[in-house]
């Protein structure tokens, strides 16, 4: 692989790659009015979020874009499963056009990478030889094989350690507790160090930032301290090695879902002249959910307005309905938007496409096949895993439908705001039972409609 760069200029910046000899894919990114922009055209991004490499090393046999192979314990990760692959390529080019790229979330373990032995993972280290290695040779493959595709890989630091998993925040090495744990900064610099050149790799530079809201935690998130890496140390550690690729950011608090924090760090990257960064949310009904209607695509909305003064682009990088009705209500969400019937991820994506956003809804998981597959597989469609989930139950999103009917449209603003368009109508969508969800949503028809 070869790559040239030219000189960036205004909010844009120009990378070809050459892979193995073929046509040059020239990416040219850039941010132009809060709008994300591809060789100069405004573009939204849609893709599919996967799940397993964030915890591949200790479940050494599951099904996650490899082979398998025991005879060669040296090599036991690194052969890639084409079917696998091929079949999420294909669905993700499908959207592909002059509005629409498409785009794949790799969620990763820094101490996997960084070849951090971890309580969960220490078995399977001693077992197989050299495998932070196996596993650095599993995703650049995987990273190579989208990307000749012409498909872009976003990057994802899940987790630090598959023994502490999703923390507040972004840790440094050791954790507080004198453990070991895979140093944030010290992932960054690696993984942009590797893939810098590549211009369809983006950096999503830490999962879901869950801190509090006080002053103190979002100058923690924004600047880090002697536990947690900060957002602007990990920009500066991609910085070094991808001076213009683009990179994800979530806000401080709610496990990726706070634009108030986003705002105090967009003044700071404002007064750096850094321009190619996306904001990002993780919008998700569910149980865990239920009677904060914040987390309702009323909500989600509320977030992006909010930020449309920045000028930046967001971006989804995770979102999803838990057992709830395909095309109506969840939990305490109404079942409609703007007087349309349609579920929780329905109106997210619908919501995102009004204001020019990203989204990559949440997952494809290789071992989905059949009737193994969860209410957030985005696949399980057939009885090898390789197509997109279509519920007959009424329960869960319909993503064989959804992928198709948004997949491939890009921004297209439609009238948003009250659902239903009154008091009236959108306390009508709301669901009965049980009562403390009927609240919830009532209170939120109130927050939005006159």
């Amino acid at each position: 692989m070869t790559w040239i760069r030219s000189s960036s200029f205004f909010a844009a910046a120009v990378l070809v790659i050459v892979v193995n000899g073929a046509k040059p894919i020239k990416a040219h990114w850039g941010v132009h009015t809060g709008r994300l922009t591809l060789q100069g055209s405004p573009v939204v991004l849609h893709g599919i979020g996967t799940t397993c490499t964030e915890y591949l090393l200790r479940g050494i046999g599951m099904a996650c874009w490899g082979i398998n192979n025991f005879k060669d314990f040296r090599n036991v990760i690194t052969s890639t499963n084409d079917e696998q692959i091929n079949a999420i390529t294909q669905q993700l080019l499908k959207a592909k056009n002059s509005a629409v790229h498409p785009i794949v979330r790799i969620p990763m373990t820094a101490s996997y990478w960084l070849n951090i032995t971890t309580d969960a993972s220490k078995a399977n280290m001693e077992k197989y030889p050299e495998l932070s290695g196996q596993y650095q040779t599993l995703i650049k493959k995987l990273v190579h094989n989208y990307t000749s595709a012409g498909v872009t890989v976003l990057l994802d630091l899940h987790w630090n350690d598959d023994d502490t998993e999703q923390q507040p925040m972004a840790l440094k090495s050791p954790r507080s507790d004198g453990s070991p744990t895979g140093d944030a900064l010290e992932f960054w610099d690696s993984i942009a160090q590797t893939f810098g050149s590549n211009a369809l790799v983006f950096y999503e530079l830490y999962n879901e930032p869950h801190l509090s809201s006080t002053s103190e935690d979002t100058e923690t998130w924004m600047n880090g301290n002697t536990q947690y890496a900060g957002m602007l140390e990990m920009l500066a550690m991609v910085r070094k090695h991808a001076p213009t690729s683009m990179v994800v950011v979530a806000g401080a608090t709610s496990f990726a879902y706070d634009s108030t924090s986003l705002l105090v760090l967009d003044d700071k990257l404002q007064s750096m002249g850094e321009t190619h960064v996306l904001f990002n949310f993780h919008p998700y009904m569910g149980p865990n959910q239920a009677g904060d209607s914040t987390k309702c695509p009323m909500g989600f909305e509320a977030h992006l307005q909010k930020l449309t003064s920045t000028g930046r682009p967001t971006i989804v990088t995770e979102f999803g309905q838990a057992c709830c009705s395909t095309n109506g209500a969840c939990e305490s969400c109404p079942g409609a938007y703007n007087g349309t019937a349609m579920g929780y991820d329905e109106q997210i994506a619908v919501i995102a496409r009004a204001y020019g956003a990203s989204w990559l809804p949440w997952s494809w998981r290789p071992a989905a096949a059949g009737a193994g597959n969860a209410c957030m597989d985005l696949n399980g469609g057939n009885a090898n895993g390789t197509a997109l989930v279509h519920p007959t139950d009424g329960k869960g999103a319909d993503w064989a439908t959804l992928w198709e009917k948004y997949g491939p449209h890009g921004s297209e603003p439609v009238p948003s705001g009250c659902p239903g368009g009154s008091m009236s109508a959108c306390m009508q969508q709301c669901p009965a039972s049980p009562p403390p969800a009927y609240r919830a949503c009532v209170a939120s028809c109130a927050d939005h409609c006159p």
